[in-house]
């Protein structure tokens, strides 16, 4: 089993590890996971520095079409 094989998977905040990370930060030489609160803290920075940010573990709700006969 490969690591994209565990999307509900327990990653630790790279900045205080007794956090969940709740976004991924790609940067140009890596990357970085962030709980909410640290992501706050320097989103200035990696705004700048970051070519995208990723929340994890977000569930979107797709439509539902409704199928009516007129």
């Amino acid at each position: 089993m490969t690591f994209e094989n565990l999307p509900q998977a327990w990653i630790g905040c790279d900045k205080c590890r007794s956090a969940k990370a709740s976004y991924l930060i790609r940067l140009i030489n890596g990357d970085l996971y962030f709980c909410g609160h640290h992501l706050n803290k320097y989103k200035v920075a990696l705004d700048k520095a970051a070519y995208e940010i990723v929340e994890l573990d977000k569930v979107e709700e797709v439509p539902q079409l409704i199928n009516e006969r007129i």
